[in-house]
């Protein structure tokens, strides 16, 4: 079998018995031209939203919470990629940004293709958002940064590559992220922060008491507290270093543990 990658299509061919052979597979590796269109606002409907839900593939999420008096939105950043420029354009047109009803109290923000997708498109959306902060978030990318300041309800925030950064009050906070650091400034009771690949540091000093656990595979973990903070607290890393500034009354503490 021979294996030719030219202008970024993979085609597959087998050799057969004779003087003949055939083309089995192509498919566009990716694309090479990409088209930003301006920045969309669409306003949020704030009165009784209690849950947000934010989905994206390719693309950046940021939070801010606010007082619930203050216009809630978001700004959408669109990119459109392709083979071409025609391609390209053709690809960020046809990318639909909604807002949609994800229950009571609760809505969901995402996009995805108007019609049938073109076999060499590709989509890049990024929301920043802003709205009340005692609501409870869930936002999920896949290549792509989560930047989270001022959410009071729990939050629950994932993605594959890239950096999460958040500061979090009272509800729950989860945080997982394959390939990127977490910073975490958090004052509530119940934490949860992973990733595989990065550093982690996590300021608990506004806490009066907190449970829960700090991983990281491949990654230093740095964590603060402060003189009346108690915790129960589980801190692991495979290829790193914990390393925790105050002194530990009842404590099992080794490299990585």
């Amino acid at each position: 079998m021979t294996r030719l990658k030219m202008l970024g299509i993979l085609v597959v061919i087998p050799a057969l018995a004779g003087n003949g052979c055939i083309v089995v597979g192509i498919s566009w590796s990716g694309p090479s031209v990409w088209e930003q269109g301006a920045t969309q606002r669409i306003d949020l409907d704030a009165a009784n939203l209690s849950a947000l839900e934010v989905r994206t593939h390719n693309g950046a999420i940021a939070f801010t919470g606010q007082s619930g008096s203050a216009d809630a939105f978001v700004d959408v950043t669109k990119k459109g990629g392709g083979r071409t420029s025609e391609d390209a354009l053709a690809a960020l047109e046809a990318i639909d940004v909604y807002v949609e009803q994800a229950g009571a109290g609760s809505q969901r923000i995402g996009w995805r293709w108007k019609g049938l997708k073109g076999l060499t498109w590709r989509g890049q959306v990024s929301f920043d958002i802003h709205a009340p902060s005692n609501l409870n978030l869930s936002a999920r990318t896949h290549n792509g940064s989560v930047t989270v300041k001022g959410v009071s309800g729990d939050a629950h925030l994932v993605t594959h590559n890239g950096q999460i950064a958040v500061e979090s009050s009272t509800g729950t906070l989860y945080a997982e992220t394959h390939n990127g650091g977490v910073n975490a400034d958090y004052s509530g009771g119940d934490i949860t922060l992973k990733t595989r690949n990065g550093q982690i540091v996590v300021d608990l000093s506004r806490c009066s008491a907190v449970g829960g656990s700090v991983t990281t595979r491949n990654g230093g973990v740095e964590l603060i507290v402060g003189d009346k903070t108690s915790a129960k607290l589980n801190c692991t890393t495979r290829n790193g270093r914990i390393r925790c500034g105050v002194p530990l009354k009842e404590a099992d503490v080794t490299r990585n543990h």
